[in-house]
C-alpha cells in the first residue's frame, strides 16, 4: 500500500488513520511462513514527544507525522514497535526504512548499534 499526499483519493492520503490501517494490513501474519519478508518505508516527517511510559532514555518518544498530526496525533515509537515488530512470527523478516528527523530508534527495538 502507498499513501502519498499528492494523491486526491482520501483512503491514499497519509493520515493517521489510513498508515495505521496500512501498517495493520502489513504485518497481519495470517498465512505468512517463516522465510518472508516485509518491507515498510517511511519519508516524512518526524519529532519527539514527552513519554507517557518511563521506557525512554531520554524520556522522549520518537514519533512520525501524518498530514493530520495536529488533530489526530503523532505516531509514537511505541506503537510502531507495538505494530510493526511485535506480531512478528518467528523467521518472518521486517525491512524498515524511517527517513525522518528523530529516526533512530523509531520502532522502539531493544537493542541498538554504535559505531567508531
Amino acid at each position: 500500500i502507498e499513501l502519498r499526499d499528492d494523491r486526491p483519493h482520501a483512503d491514499f492520503f497519509p493520515t493517521r488513520a489510513n498508515i495505521m490501517r496500512a501498517l495493520t494490513w502489513l504485518t497481519d501474519c495470517t498465512g505468512l511462513q517463516p522465510g518472508t519478508s516485509l518491507f515498510f518505508h517511511f519519508s516524512g516527517h518526524g519529532s519527539q514527544k514527552r513519554a507517557i511510559a518511563d521506557d525512554e532514555e531520554d524520556g522522549m518518544d520518537e514519533t512520525i507525522l501524518p498530514t493530520d498530526h495536529e488533530r489526530a496525533g503523532q505516531i509514537t515509537d511505541n506503537e510502531l514497535n507495538a505494530i510493526l515488530v511485535r506480531p512478528l512470527y518467528p523467521g518472518i523478516t521486517l525491512h524498515a526504512v524511517v527517513d525522518a528527523c528523530h529516526s533512530g530508534s523509531a520502532l522502539d527495538l531493544c537493542f541498538s548499534t554504535e559505531g567508531n
